[in-house]
């Protein structure tokens, strides 16, 4: 009897080792958004219809106002932007990195939307860090939110998730995606978009009736900046939501940044979608092939966002994924994108002595 009580007692010594033993290294599950590109729905029988005079009135101070409004505006209140990065969509991210951090959409030489998760940014009616009870006890929020455009008619469909986390507000002639952090219950970030942007961009689930929007695909030479431009704002979003949870900014690595981009790369070239690559295996494996030393590591993936306002925010409501992106011994990042696929590698780098 002794005998199988010491049996029992090393199988469950073993087994919580197992358990807790960590090798320092995070590989996540993928996250695939809800919603494709290029999904939306003819039909939409029973949906409800847009009516005149239904909507809010837009709010009348705050960043929301440049929406709409010519470039020549914006350029006046922050100045000239700090880069012009290239959208999958044909238009101009103006990024303006600090004081607030803003991201604005140029398109024609006017705004079509405008994001910021900074905590001092003016996002009046809201503000970045309010309460999500605070806001579903203050706003109409609804499932279904239709705008038309002559004949057109266009549907957005919100799920539970929406619901929960990425609210669409309408206002008249401009929408407010309410990005909600779910575990501490507060507003992350507010992007104001106008609509046929929003209707382009598809975010959400959408019914039409009439022609649906035609987006022009990228050349390859307008892919490659759009990748290019997807990665510095992955870091610049992840950064920035880093500082509103009180930790250090991530340093870009550009070795890592490679082996992000390749891991990327190689997904969408050889279709498939996971954290080990078929030739260059588990995240550990592709580090130690890139000769990059760390104490500890962890890798999120997604797919088919929108763009990367809504892959870090993917990201951020995913608890597996939250805590690489939130993980305080991390200090180093890599990102990488190519075309719907984003990799992210942070780590916590060894510190070589000086030669």
């Amino acid at each position: 009897m002794n005998r199988i009580w010491k049996v029992a007692l090393l199988l469950v010594v073993v087994l919580a080792f197992f358990y807790f033993w960590d090798d320092g290294f995070k590989e996540n599950d993928p996250l695939e958004s809800p919603v494709k590109p290029g999904t939306a729905i003819s039909g939409g029988e029973g949906l409800q219809q847009q009516e005149e005079g239904s909507m809010a009135k837009r709010p009348d101070r705050g960043i929301s106002t440049f929406v709409g409004k010519p470039a020549s505006e914006l350029l006046e209140a922050f100045g000239n932007p700090e880069r012009k990065d290239l959208s999958a969509f044909g238009f101009e991210w103006w990024i303006y990195p600090s004081d607030p951090m803003v991201m604005a959409g140029v398109s024609d030489n006017v705004v079509n939307q405008i994001y910021s998760g900074d905590r001092e940014a003016d996002v009046y009616p809201y503000s970045n860090g309010q309460s999500s009870e605070d806001i579903y006890r203050s706003s109409l929020i609804e499932s279904e939110l239709a705008v038309g455009e002559g004949d057109n008619q266009y549907t957005f469909v919100l799920n539970g998730e929406d619901i929960k986390n990425k609210m669409l507000i309408q206002y008249d002639g401009l929408f407010a995606q309410l990005y909600i952090d779910e575990t501490q219950g507060e507003l992350e970030a507010v992007r104001f978009v106008e609509p046929m942007t929003l209707v382009k961009q598809q975010p959400y689930d959408l019914f039409y009736k009439g022609e649906m929007v035609d987006v022009k695909k990228p050349s390859s030479e307008d892919q490659f900046a759009v990748d290019r431009a997807l990665e510095r704002q992955i870091l610049d979003i992840t950064n920035l939501y880093r500082g509103n949870h009180g930790l250090n900014k991530l340093k870009k690595d550009y070795r890592l940044q490679v082996v992000a981009r390749e891991h990327s790369k190689e997904m969408a070239l050889e279709n498939y979608f996971s954290q080990d690559s078929p030739t260059s295996g588990t995240l550990a494996n592709r580090l130690k092939l890139a000769d990059i030393e760390v104490k500890k590591a962890g890798e999120n993936i997604a797919l088919n966002y929108t763009d990367a306002i809504e892959a870090v925010h993917g990201w951020l409501n995913s608890p597996a994924h939250r805590d690489v992106l939130l993980d305080e011994d991390f200090t180093h990042i890599g990102t990488g994108a190519y075309g719907n696929y984003y990799t992210q590698n942070l780590v916590q780098e060894i510190e070589k002595p000086a030669p």
